[in-house]
């Protein structure tokens, strides 16, 4: 036992020395140009002029090579004034809340808002990056265009919310309560979303590499997917993403990017994937019984197909 024990605690020290030899501590690069400290484990990670950077997603990563040298000199400006602070959110009032929103320089980033009452307020101006509304209220609250870049969403009433257009990267959205909740053309790229969503309007959104699949690890009340019933996700862009046991019955999925995505076991009951791009991806024993799939690009590259439950039509 004292053996495994001293293992275990080698392990644990190389891991954590690897993490620190990364540039900025193993915070992500990206974030750091953006002004926000974001700790990683540095999974994600690249090697730019002999230097180890990491990143909080693959998202970030592909920006941070667009333009790393511009990316690096940010960072490194923010990471300098900012490396011994503690990257912890700070807790406001209704009061204090309300004070920022009223102002035209609203700034809510790294704010927890958590449980305060937002219900139709406009909100579209504010800056929000890692806010948490953890159990807030939001419902019929204008968010559109808003930059909520690592929000924390868990529990929160979000019926008839407008987030259309808005940056929700890296977001948060556990057990949210939805109800004709628009994100229209909203940038959900890497984002965890979880929960009932019902009709929800997810139209021309950008989910690469989302992670809206079943986590049954991660989960400590119990078994719950992402389950939407009748939902708007036409020409959503879910390139790499992970769909696992996640539902879309009766959902509109025609056009969709669906390239390389796990769709495991997933629900398209009745869904209609016309002219869906569905290259690469893994439909290992999913459901697809009266899914439409007219014009359905990639279909003789979709992994598991042999395995579908259900009658497609335009699928053969």
């Amino acid at each position: 036992m004292k053996t495994l024990r001293l293992i275990a605690a080698i392990v644990l020290t190389l891991a954590a020395g690897l993490v620190a030899a990364a540039e900025f501590a193993g915070n992500c690069a990206v974030s750091l140009s953006e002004g926000r400290m974001f700790q990683t484990k540095c999974t994600i990670n690249t090697q730019y002029q002999g230097k180890e950077y990491c990143f909080s997603s693959e998202a970030s990563k592909d920006t941070f090579l667009e333009k790393p040298e511009e990316i690096i000199m940010k960072a490194q400006a923010f990471y300098a004034k900012n490396k011994d602070a503690e990257p912890v959110r700070e807790k406001i009032t209704q009061a204090q809340a309300l004070e920022q929103i009223k102002s035209p320089n609203c700034d809510l980033s790294n704010k927890d808002a958590g449980y305060l009452i937002f219900n139709k307020m406009d909100l579209h101006h504010c800056k929000m990056v890692n806010v948490s509304f953890f159990g807030a209220e939001l419902m019929g609250a204008n968010l559109s265009g808003a930059d909520l870049q690592g929000a924390y969403l868990n529990l929160a009433r979000l019926e008839n919310a407008d987030f259309s257009g808005a940056n929700l990267t890296d977001a948060i959205i556990f057990q949210a309560i939805f109800s004709k909740t628009n994100f229209k053309g909203a940038n959900l790229s890497n984002a965890r979303v979880i929960g009932t969503l019902g009709n929800v309007d997810m139209s021309g959104a950008i989910v690469k590499k989302g992670r809206f699949g079943l986590d049954v690890g991660n989960q400590p009340m119990g078994q719950m997917k992402f389950d939407s019933v009748g939902g708007n996700f036409a020409g959503v862009d879910f390139e790499g993403s992970d769909l696992n046991i996640a539902a879309f019955t009766f959902g509109n999925l025609s056009s969709a990017n669906l390239r390389g995505t796990n769709m495991n076991r997933a629900d398209l009951n009745q869904a209609n994937l016309t002219g869906a791009d569905l290259t690469g991806a893994d439909l290992t024993n999913a459901e697809v019984d009266g899914a439409i799939f007219k014009d359905v690009k990639g279909l003789e590259t979709v992994k598991g197909f042999d395995t579908v439950k259900g009658k497609c039509v335009g699928c053969k």
